[in-house]
């Protein structure tokens, strides 16, 4: 049986300096990126710190991807939520 993987639009698709910090997970990217693949990676494959601070940067647009996006961790989106609540 053939699968085909549906490629997903980004919400998010504009094109922003990777911070320095983060650049270790942009390894395919030069210095911009589209802003939904920085905070994603981030979310995905970050230390709680870059987490944090991705989330001080764009917490509307970490939220909404942290809720659409299945892969991310439940403890990445239990501090997320708290974050939005707190």
């Amino acid at each position: 049986m053939f699968h085909t993987s549906k490629r997903v639009r980004f919400s998010y698709p504009r094109k922003v300096p990777v911070p320095e910090s983060m650049k270790q997970y942009l390894w395919d990217n030069e210095g911009v990126a589209a802003l939904e693949k920085i905070i994603l990676r981030v979310l995905l494959y970050g230390k709680f710190e870059d987490i944090k601070k991705i989330y001080s940067m764009y917490s509307r647009e970490t939220g909404d991807i942290a809720c659409k996006s299945p892969e991310i961790k439940r403890g990445v989106r239990f501090w997320i939520n708290r974050w939005n609540n707190g």
